[in-house]
């Protein structure tokens, strides 16, 4: 067996403890921020589009409203169209990417179809200590798929 894992923390095969947790939490640094990342650029296009608060997200110790942005009053001749981003909160491209269509391209379909864009259904990994764009862990050093699967508290 190799002597040097491969990872600094804690022993390969083996479950983490709350030591490794609390090593792993330790190690981490902030990324980004919901509150200074997204909410400015939501904000910012309040002459354009109709900003909703659809609900909250409580997650680790902070709260994050939860945003929606329309084009305006609902017409039932036209189709509509849901644009979401952020569903897993750790995939930035997809908030940056709903947020600059709405920036840049939302206006091409004015009077063509109901928009509705939530540009980051979940927002609370989006601030957590994340440590690259593609991470699937969480502040309490879980997985969330794996949280999921073994029904830990997130």
């Amino acid at each position: 067996m190799n002597s040097n894992p491969f990872y600094p923390i804690g022993i390969p095969g083996q479950a983490w403890g709350e030591y490794e947790r609390k090593q792993w939490r330790a190690r981490q640094s902030v990324q980004r921020r919901y509150a200074q990342d997204v909410v400015p650029r939501i904000e910012a296009m309040a002459d354009q589009f109709d900003i909703v608060t659809y609900g909250q997200l409580d997650y680790a110790d902070d709260i994050y409203p939860l945003f929606a942005l329309r084009n305006g009053a609902h017409d039932p001749a036209l189709p509509t169209a849901f644009v979401t981003g952020g569903v897993h909160g750790y995939e930035t491209s997809g908030i940056m990417g709903a947020l600059e269509f709405l920036e840049t391209r939302a206006a091409d379909y004015v009077g063509k179809i109901n928009l509705l864009v939530a540009p980051c259904v979940s927002p609370g990994p989006t601030s957590a200590l994340i440590v690259g764009i593609t991470t699937r862990w969480i502040p309490i050093a879980t997985s969330r798929q794996a949280a999921k699967r073994l029904s830990v508290p997130r």
